[in-house]
């Protein structure tokens, strides 16, 4: 069978550090090249991808805004494109020279409640409805998601499949003199649990509440805070900012726990590294937490502050819980990220994608 052609969007794979997005790429990147004739559409303005594979570097005319770069710079270049174009991150262009596919993470944006601002969240709406309208074919993560695509965006089921999305090679493991140099820097000595900062959904405001009632239950232990601006902390608690790829790894799987006290995740890849690295994650059952966690998480039952400690303290304070919840996350991982599964999902929606250019193709002779 003929190899598909595929220009990715791969803005997220110049970011540094890599965000969720940019390592969610980067795995599926390495999941699908040998499979597609794959090319690799990046933004000129910034530096290239590390890659031996083909890519093009494309400037908007007018600004160097993400939205300009997919409106004006992606339509030209797919000209005469022989194949199709991924976006995994939300978006489609308005003018669409080639079929397309895309990947809608979540639709956090859709809740009026989120920390998007008006203009943020307007531009969000837009270009995911008319993305997930057009697309010849829709990625998502979650069961979760699908659901909520297919309801409030009234997306064909058919048109939607779900995938596992897969664990990051940056993530795989603990590099011992990471995680040393970083309880160095950060004056850690003893146990501690990460908390995530960064999209207010996550909720670092509950757990930074919480923390003294955890404090109070284990007095040894510190909490790590990763990503964010610096803000003021309770005792026990340090912030490492934003760290890379390495480090990450490091800290989550040198901690006792993760603390996710997230409000939504259409994914939860904190969690899915978490498990990886064989560290318990504390978390409420909401979003897709359910379908990627299973029974690898110690649930919490509100966004109470005295039941997030309640759950952080069973960790730390029951050894046999501990080792059971990270025996049963690594156990899960080669469920809910498994690669070749992803790998034939995402090739079929391709296949399904480049059908449609074909019968075009056909229509139009």
């Amino acid at each position: 069978m003929r190899k598909v052609t595929v220009a990715l969007d791969a803005r997220s794979l110049q970011q540094r550090p890599l965000g969720g997005v940019g390592r969610s790429t980067r795995a599926l990147v390495d999941a699908v090249r040998e499979d597609v004739d794959l090319v690799l559409l990046t933004d000129a303005w910034q530096p290239r991808v590390d890659t031996e594979l083909p890519q093009l570097g494309l400037r908007s005319p007018l600004t160097r805004t993400m939205a300009a770069w997919l409106q004006l710079a992606v339509p030209p270049a797919l000209r005469g494109f022989p194949g199709i174009f991924h976006c995994p991150w939300y978006g489609l262009p308005f003018r669409q020279p080639v079929p397309m596919v895309v990947t809608i993470h979540d639709l956090t944006f859709e809740d009026p409640n989120s920390d998007f601002r008006p203009h943020q969240r307007v531009a969000y709406r837009v270009q995911a409805r008319w993305a997930a309208r057009t697309a010849a074919h829709v990625l998502t993560g979650s069961d979760a998601v699908r659901r909520q695509l297919c309801s409030r965006y009234r997306v064909d089921p058919s048109r939607v499949t779900v995938h596992p999305d897969p664990l990051d090679r940056s993530v795989a493991r603990v590099d011992p003199a990471r995680l040393e140099s970083l309880r160095a820097r950060l004056g850690i000595a003893g146990r501690y649990v990460v908390a995530v900062d960064g999209a207010a959904r996550r909720r670092l405001d509950l757990a930074l509440t919480a923390w003294p009632l955890v404090r109070a239950q284990a007095p040894d232990v510190s909490l790590v805070v990763l990503g964010g601006e610096r803000r003021k902390l309770p005792s026990g608690a340090v912030a490492a900012g934003v760290v890379d790829d390495r480090d990450w790894a490091a800290a989550l799987g040198g901690a006792s726990a993760l603390l996710y006290p997230t409000e939504f995740e259409g994914f939860g890849y904190p969690a899915l590294e978490a498990m990886a690295l064989g560290t318990p994650v504390v978390c409420r059952r909401v979003g897709a937490l359910p379908e990627v966690v299973g029974d690898a998480g110690c649930w919490v039952d509100s966004a109470d502050p005295a039941a997030i400690a309640s759950g952080v303290g069973r960790v730390l304070t029951d050894d046999g819980l501990a080792v059971r919840l990270a025996d049963a996350g690594r156990a899960r991982i080669s469920d809910v990220a498994a690669t070749d599964l992803m790998r034939d999902r995402v090739l079929d929606a391709y296949e399904r994608a480049a059908a449609r250019a074909h019968a075009g193709a056909r229509r139009s002779t």
